[in-house]
């Protein structure tokens, strides 16, 4: 049997990361929903499906007094882990096509970024609607 390490001793797992990005992420308000195409049907093409390589996390925050929210796309990567050719092909025609820049998430710490950004576009939104 191979002798593995305490997991304070080793890098972290993707699932590890992902795990920890979400639990921040629910911390700082945000809803994280797992959004990986292996789940749902690899590789369908179909309308409303999940296509191969998108990024594996969407998360929303929401706009207090209004139905809409913001929305993220999160990609979950160790420290060393590269993008598939799915990946790459997806998120190009996600920015390309859609105007969306899929983030890749290495660390939960890069997650307080995204929270304290969300809070910033959430509160210019309600300054402009008290304006208006």
């Amino acid at each position: 049997m191979a002798h593995q390490l305490a997991p304070h001793l080793r890098p972290a797992t993707e699932a590890e990361i992902e795990a920890a990005l979400r639990d921040v992420l629910l911390r700082g308000g945000f809803y994280p929903v797992k959004t990986d195409a292996a789940m749902i049907n690899r590789g369908s093409r179909g309308r409303g499906s999940i296509r191969t390589g998108f990024p594996d996390l969407t998360v929303l925050h929401p706009l207090p007094g209004t139905t809409l929210c913001l929305a993220a796309l999160v990609e979950t990567k160790t420290v060393t882990g590269k993008l598939r050719q799915s990946q790459i092909e997806r998120h190009a025609e996600l920015r390309d096509l859609y105007g969306l820049q899929p983030l890749i998430l290495r660390d939960p710490k890069e997650a307080v970024a995204l929270i304290r950004e969300a809070r910033r576009i959430a509160g210019l939104l309600k300054e402009r609607s008290q304006i208006m």
